[in-house]
């Protein structure tokens, strides 16, 4: 705009000139007023190009302070390379991160190539390579090294840009990776140490497991042995059951601190299969029908007409449903009732419920009742033994067949419901199985059995039972 100005001010010029009267005449009244007109004419439009003039250095600084910002102070490190991989321009940032003094990066002399570590310079021409077929943003990582010697791991972004002529032009960042990289190297260290830890750990617990077990076992044995027999008196055969009940006690909680260690270390051993849920309930109450019975409690069972199949470890599962019976039996007092219950939940879901008219459980207690080792108010829960591992393992469990455990109570003396949700699967096909031949009897007369175990009172006992 400026330059049409000027062309205006020149063509005119040249026209007053033209019809300006001969030197030695002086010019009229109505010549001075059209050459005053002009002058403001002319003062107007040069008002106008100087404001222009003005208006355009402030785009330009404005400009100039916006790219300031934009690049050189870049949380990142940007740089610009040619596909030999010259410096041409660099911000702030990457110059530290180079160790360069940023002058030295704005003349196009200097290599990126010599801050490259040797193993990554292969990586870093590839880059480039898939930078310029793609036409894409690509990215790499590699080990860059600064002038002063110091090493450190980068993320390199790169993308295609115009260059001058038919030269090509790469806009580049740079993204320091190293305390990330140093802080994964970390995590993986504290892995290993873990994962070290937890398998020292269930090898104690294992080991001790077997340790505490070994000495139980014949006591356990003997005991079962003695109540058999039919002869002994009320007085004994109660002895009897209370040495038995505290034996099976003792069993269970060492059972119960080896499944600790194996479901907070992810490592439960479970064998899956098909597994009819109805049979499953049906077996954990014949093996809690006597503690009903002994406590007094009714018994109810409402179980869908449907049968439910779930994917599961038919063991484990049955000890979910005897744990959460047991449970149900010690905080409930004649003449209390337990109901089991189990519905459909959509197409996919089958709940199983086991509500009593127990104790109840307090808000505050609610909250933590499947943490391990958590147990309730002394003043409330009676004598009931235990350590409080039985519902988080009951949790882990359930959790590992891919279902969910939880508690509901409304307090103190309203009972408590224990809920399991399970996915089921279709029943499996049953085809009718060919009739296996009548296996011939086996006769033993005459000979021996080899009866191995290290520990000498279990292998007296066993050898006992087996006489």
């Amino acid at each position: 705009m400026n330059a049409t100005i000027d062309a205006s001010l020149r063509q005119r010029a040249e026209q007053h000139l033209r019809s300006a009267p001969p030197a030695g005449v002086p010019p009229s009244v109505g010549d001075l007023q059209t050459m005053v007109e002009e002058l403001h004419v002319y003062e107007a439009e040069l008002q106008i190009q100087n404001e222009e003039l003005i208006a355009s250095r402030a785009q330009i600084e404005e400009s100039r302070k916006r790219y300031f910002r934009h690049f050189d102070l870049a949380p990142v490190g940007l740089i610009r390379l040619t596909s030999e991989g010259l410096i041409l321009e660099a911000n702030i940032l990457a110059a530290q991160m180079l160790g360069v003094n940023r002058n030295l990066l704005q003349k196009g002399v200097r290599p990126f190539l010599a801050h490259v570590a040797p193993d990554s310079l292969g990586a870093f021409k590839q880059h480039l390579e898939s930078a310029l077929a793609s036409g894409e943003m690509e990215m790499c990582e590699l080990m860059l090294r600064s002038n002063g010697g110091t090493e450190t791991f980068m993320r390199m972004q790169s993308v295609v840009s115009s260059g001058e002529g038919e030269t090509v032009d790469f806009y580049t960042t740079l993204t320091d990776l190293t305390e990330r990289r140093g802080i994964e190297k970390e995590l993986e260290r504290q892995k290993i140490l873990a994962d070290a830890a937890i398998a020292s750990k269930e090898l104690f617990f294992a080991m001790l497991s077997h340790e505490l077990r070994t000495p139980l076992t014949p006591l356990l044995s003997l005991v079962y042995e003695l109540s058999a027999d039919p002869g002994r008196s009320l007085e004994d055969q109660a002895a009897l059951a209370i040495m038995r009940r505290n034996l099976d006690l003792e069993i269970h909680l060492i059972d119960d601190l080896l499944d600790l260690t194996r479901t907070t270390s992810g490592k439960l051993d479970l064998h899956f299969g098909v597994t009819d849920l109805h049979l499953s309930l049906a077996n954990a109450i014949e093996i809690c029908r006597d503690d009903i019975i002994a406590k007094g409690l009714e018994l109810e069972c409402e179980f869908e007409s449907v049968s439910h199949f779930v994917n599961a470890d038919a063991g484990r599962l049955q000890q979910v449903f005897w744990n959460l019976i047991k449970n149900a039996v010690k905080f409930t007092s004649a003449p209390g009732r337990l109901t089991i219950t189990t519905r459909s939940h959509g197409d996919s879901q089958v709940i199983i419920e086991f509500r009593d008219t127990g104790l109840g459980i307090a808000a505050e207690p609610l909250r933590h009742i499947f943490d391990p080792f958590f147990q309730v108010d002394p003043a409330v829960k009676q004598s009931i033994g235990g350590l409080g591992l039985g519902l988080a393992i009951c949790k882990s469990i359930t959790k590992a067949h891919g279902g969910e455990l939880s508690a509901s109570s409304a307090g103190l003396g309203t009972g408590s419901t224990f809920s399991v949700a399970l996915p089921v699967v279709p029943s499996p096909a049953s085809p009718a199985s060919p009739a296996s031949p009548a296996s011939p009897a086996i006769r033993c007369n005459g000979l021996r059995l080899l009866l191995i175990e290290d520990h000498e009172d279990t292998r007296l006992v066993l050898a006992r039972l087996l006489r």
